[in-house]
């Protein structure tokens, strides 16, 4: 189907730098993504038009657990707009899994997904024509040609953000030290980690991105910067609805930040523990009492800019590493010669420290100490709640007292 093309221009007449971007891609979203009177002729099953399937692939670091929290808590606003974000799941990990490890077939997936939208518009009266399914993991898989077979019974398009390279390396890094899912990133100096990057095969954006194309057309793939200069005032969430032809009303909770990175001396007490090591529930109740120390520091603080670790000769090889790919990319995407705008650190900018206070006691006083008490104070929540459940659970067993004459 060919996509309807609108003139690039702002209310005022100069180019509209979103509209740009987006007439640079082959692809208006609004054009797009307006209802399912907008798409034509184009069928899909029981006659009705073809729905839209946005893929929101990633990357990682760009805001996407916002995102995906933003369309988590407005499902039902999305819903009378024409959106569905579905499975009541914040982030559709379950189901990506599922489809590549083949439990479910995209045919399968396909039908849940079109049962789903007839039921609503059978008991509401109202047309959905898009959903959109958001895992950020998507772009980690070298291959994704299965989600190519959506495009049988959807139009499919995929949206993926780019954030610069060496930002990038920096925030995954501490995010990796965070969360401890991976033991061989959890513990690792940064020069240890930084020497493993060609791991993160999908920051070679431009190699990505041509993947992409040959499985779902370069029409269908949307490309996002995050990067200050090139984002709406509404920061990344904003730029993403922007880019499928979302306008939020009034009735949408607002986007709240989450996720973000902790600390470099906060992250370098993280990385000397064996978070990995921990059940997963007891583990996320030490990085939330991390979390609390990490807030407590920084409220003893001016607020700091993001952490400055990769030192400048280093910083500026990794980039060189990246230019000619993200050259092409900028050339083929956005017709020009830079793909992301704003300059890199100074090098005379001082890095930020990822160390532990020399002093013995203030380590105790400022990290371990803190430590203990946020895990014995959930521990005493916990068990509170448990006595709360076991009175309740006596209570109802022995039933209502019998009342005497």
């Amino acid at each position: 189907m060919e996509e309807t093309r609108i003139p690039a221009k702002a209310a005022g007449g100069e180019v509209d730098q979103k509209a740009a971007r987006a007439e640079a891609s082959g692809w208006i979203p609004g054009a797009a993504f307006g209802g399912a009177t907008e798409l034509g002729s184009e069928r899909g099953w029981f006659g009705d038009v073809k729905r839209n399937l946005i893929f929101h692939i990633g990357a990682h670091r760009t805001a996407t657990s916002a995102v995906q929290q933003y369309l988590h808590g407005n499902i039902s606003a999305l819903k009378q707009l024409g959106f569905l974000y579905p499975f009541m799941a914040r982030r559709h990990v379950h189901v990506i899994n599922q489809i590549f490890n083949r439990t479910r077939s995209p045919q399968q997936v396909s039908a849940d997904l079109m049962g789903r939208i007839k039921t609503h518009e059978q008991l509401h009266g109202r047309d959905l024509h898009s959903v959109v399914l958001s895992d950020e993991d998507i772009c980690t898989r070298q291959d994704i040609s299965l989600l190519g077979e959506f495009s049988s019974k959807f139009n499919v398009k995929v949206v993926f953000t780019l954030r610069r390279q060496d930002l990038w390396l920096e925030s995954w890094y501490l995010q990796n030290i965070k969360w401890q899912w991976n033991p061989r990133l959890s513990h690792c100096t940064l020069s240890e980690f930084l020497r493993m990057r060609e791991d993160f095969h999908w920051i070679h954006y431009n190699r990505y991105l041509r993947h992409l194309e040959k499985v779902f057309g370069r029409e269908n793939v949307i490309v996002n910067l995050y990067e200050p200069g090139q984002m709406p005032a509404g920061g990344a969430v904003q730029m993403f609805c922007d880019s499928i032809g979302l306008h939020p009303t009034a009735d949408f909770i607002a986007p709240v930040k989450v996720n973000p990175s902790f600390s470099p001396q906060v992250s370098e007490f993280m990385r000397c523990l064996p978070l990995d090591a921990a059940p997963e529930k007891y583990r996320a109740m030490l990085t939330a009492a991390c979390a609390e120390i990490d807030a407590n520091q920084s409220g003893r603080q001016e607020p700091q800019p993001a952490p400055v670790l990769i030192p400048p000769e280093q910083r500026a090889a990794i980039m060189a590493r990246y230019a000619r790919g993200n050259g092409a990319l900028a050339r083929r995407y956005f017709d020009r010669d830079l793909l992301f705008l704003e300059p890199l650190p100074d090098p005379a900018a001082p890095l930020s420290e990822m160390a532990l206070p020399r002093d013995s006691h203030q380590l105790m006083t400022e990290f371990v100490a803190p430590l203990l008490q946020a895990m014995i104070r959930r521990r005493r929540e916990e068990m509170g709640r448990k006595k709360a459940r076991r009175l309740a659970r006596e209570q109802e067993a022995s039933g209502p007292r019998s009342v005497g004459p």
